[in-house]
């Protein structure tokens, strides 16, 4: 029997059917633009935030809403954020309302805007022809700019048409002018309602910080909500939902819970893990009943780790013998009691110069923060990054 196709996908978006839960977080998003309000949505990377993001932007732009969706970090200059948000603010109001070119240039005037329409490729494209290498702050007043023209443009739309700004990995923008972008950032989309602005970001102290530390410019100018580990049950009974329906055999729940468990319940990590299994059961069921046991799963986990060694083992390369044995305390230490004079003594290290790798490790998005119950345990930011350490490392 030919199978259907690996209903575990990893690497993208996931569309809106396939994300598991998140319906609290998607629908935030959805509401947040159709009222015009401003949200931060903050979470580790691999958790999923993006999909997130997508499936609310598909929901939204089915009822007739006008997203925008951009990820900070695909642009090198803010100038190319810049020119992206015009562009795809023209193109896809002017295909649903059949505004002009000239409404276009009119609305974003203080960024004299190119604007060129191909009527061979049916594109549109704009260019910017300020100078914004003028000043220092040039840039960011340029994206303010932006950000008030699509504010008159979402005012000249029915107050029927939602209209929203997604900005992925935000924290991108800010590290372009630092706290002096923030407050511009804030002065214009303060003043704006008719935009639903949604800025969400990995970087989760930077983030936390930039919109909970009171001394900050963008302190509570929005909801904020951060984005965590799927609930087990709904991810377990997904799991063997999805096994089970492929015609595999799933004798206990320990493999569906090993599966979490050694993904660090990481959604892009289960799915990834998940996913090879599945292809291993795959493999196996054209000769004899395909089972997913305990130990196809470990053996699974170590094949994929391998898989990875080119990527790990210039990670590894790249950190230094300090940080390397900080990363193999964190392993024995579970990630806790990470300051603690006996953790630095087991690797003969000082403590000061643990926190200081830790530190490296955290900006590296090597290591992350797992805060639960008032105390702060240390994560890899890839659990698959353990296990290669493990194997490669530390066993003998």
């Amino acid at each position: 029997m030919e199978l259907e196709h690996n209903p575990f996908r990893f690497g993208g978006d996931l569309v809106a059917k396939e994300i598991v839960d998140r319906v609290e977080e998607t629908a935030q998003v959805e509401s947040t633009i159709r009222n015009g309000e401003k949200l931060f949505l903050i979470g580790p990377r691999r958790f999923g935030k993006t999909s997130i993001l997508r499936a609310a932007q598909e929901n939204l732009e089915a009822t007739g809403a006008i997203v925008l969706r951009l990820n900070a970090e695909a642009y090198p200059s803010v100038d190319m954020l810049i020119e992206k948000i015009v562009t795809s603010a023209a193109v896809r109001l002017r295909d649903k309302v059949d505004i002009g070119i000239e409404q276009i240039g009119k609305f974003f005037s203080r960024l004299k805007p190119e604007i060129k329409y191909s009527g061979v490729e049916q594109e549109l494209s704009v260019s910017i022809g300020i100078d914004t290498s003028a000043s220092e702050n040039r840039p960011v007043k340029a994206l303010t700019d932006a950000l008030d023209g699509l504010e008159k443009l979402a005012l000249a739309q029915p107050n029927s048409c939602p209209v929203g700004l997604i900005i992925d990995e935000f924290q991108a923008v800010i590290s372009h002018g630092g706290v002096n972008a923030e407050a511009q950032v804030r002065a214009a989309i303060q003043e704006h309602h008719r935009i639903g602005y949604v800025f969400a970001g990995s970087q989760t102290r930077l983030m936390t910080d930039m919109t909970m530390n009171h001394d900050r410019p963008l302190y509570r100018l929005g909801s904020n909500r951060f984005i965590g580990p799927l609930p087990t049950a709904d991810f377990e009974s997904h799991l063997n939902k999805q096994f089970r329906k492929s015609g595999f055999v799933v004798p206990s729940e320990e493999p569906i819970k090993l599966i979490l468990s050694l993904a660090e319940e990481v959604p892009y990590n289960v799915q990834m893990l998940a996913h090879n299994c599945w292809e291993e059961l795959r493999s196996q069921s054209r000769t004899k009943p395909a089972k997913l046991t305990v130990n196809l799963v470990q053996s699974i986990l170590r094949r994929t780790a391998d898989g990875l060694d080119p990527l790990f083992t210039q990670t590894w390369n790249r950190l230094t013998t300090v940080q390397q044995k900080t990363l193999i305390a964190v392993i024995r230490q579970g990630g806790t009691g990470m300051s603690s004079a006996e953790t630095a003594k087991s690797i003969k290290l000082s403590v000061s110069s643990v926190q200081s790798a830790l530190r490296g490790l955290h900006d590296q998005s090597i290591l992350r923060d797992d805060p639960v119950a008032g105390t702060i345990r240390m994560r890899f930011d890839d659990p698959f990054f353990a296990e290669w350490i493990r194997i490669t490392v530390t066993r003998p």
